[in-house]
């Protein structure tokens, strides 16, 4: 092989081979140890990524120059994302028009950056290049919402900031007319549906090196009610049943109600095995079947 061969190889066939190695990607459920918002968003960036990179390296053999062209390209890439939604959906990935969006988006950026510049042109680059903008914003957000979530612990969320809001899911608010700690805690309104509630969608996964779970409960009402506090560990969202997770109904009455928790507790509840304490993904308080619409405050959810 001569000097100047090898160079030209890997020039020819690097980009290519880098394709096929990350197409399995496209069918990949397993995880990358992150488990987490930011890890699915980074899976859904590489859309963009992957496809802008075809592009590049399909540039000598495809004719870009017009917009029939243009049309063309988008076209058979609309149909090659619609061909592997369809086949992610058999590996345990969900159909995603926003995926199908994001890989036009990277060939759209690839196809007009690459064409010598005219009006035509400029008007497709501003418009690719407006919408990966937006789709770095996600990831940018993702990725600070995870620093935070890291940087939390001891706490899991103490509603001092409008962010955390957005770490829960339900018919919830924060409020500043009381607080067990700070000048905010979040309202949680609940209805006569069989299961009523917050869930925390966004929480620091690793509880290891605690002992106990803290939170406040305000009851506005003289009635007393009864709450369900669930926990579960990622593992359990293989299975689902009701006793491979931590359930535990207690009653509040009227004012602040000081809540606690054994970790231990939470550690033993699955049957059959230990909840991975390292890997928390879910904790919800909910009521179950109301006569009538009630309204709680919840406030400083801590580890200790």
């Amino acid at each position: 092989m001569t000097p100047t061969l090898l160079p030209t190889l890997l020039k020819r066939w690097f980009l290519p081979a880098l394709l096929v190695a990350c197409i399995p990607f496209f069918f990949y459920s397993a995880g990358l140890g992150i488990d987490s918002e930011l890890e699915r968003t980074l899976l859904n960036f590489g859309h963009i990524v992957f496809f802008a990179l075809a592009i590049i390296a399909l540039r000598n053999k495809l004719d870009m120059r017009t917009w029939p062209h243009w049309l063309a390209i988008s076209i058979a890439v609309f149909l090659v994302s619609i061909i592997i939604e369809y086949a992610q959906h058999n590996t345990g990935r969900t159909r995603s028009w926003e995926d199908v969006e994001r890989n036009l988006i990277g060939a759209w950026l690839a196809l007009f950056w690459l064409n010598p510049p005219s009006a035509q042109i400029w008007t497709g680059r501003l418009i690719a290049t407006g919408l990966f903008v937006s789709q770095l914003v996600m990831v940018s957000q993702a990725s600070l919402t995870e620093y935070r979530l890291q940087n939390t612990l001891p706490m899991l969320s103490d509603f001092e900031n409008d962010y955390e809001l957005d770490w829960w899911q339900g018919d919830v608010a924060l409020t500043e007319e009381r607080a067990w700690h700070g000048e905010h805690s979040m309202v949680i309104r609940l209805s006569t549906r069989t299961y009523s509630g917050a869930r925390m969608v966004r929480l620091p996964n690793d509880w290891t090196g605690f002992t106990s779970l803290h939170f406040e409960v305000y009851n506005p009402s003289l009635l007393p009610m009864p709450l369900t506090l669930r926990i579960n560990d990622k593992a359990h969202e293989q299975s689902l049943l009701y006793q491979d997770r931590f359930n535990n109904t207690f009653i509040i009455e009227y004012g602040w109600n000081l809540i606690e928790f054994s970790l231990d507790d939470v550690r033993n509840a699955p049957s059959g095995r230990n909840m991975d304490m390292s890997n928390i993904s879910h904790l919800e308080l909910f009521a179950f079947e109301l006569e009538n619409p009630r309204e709680i405050t919840v406030d400083y959810l801590r580890l200790k």
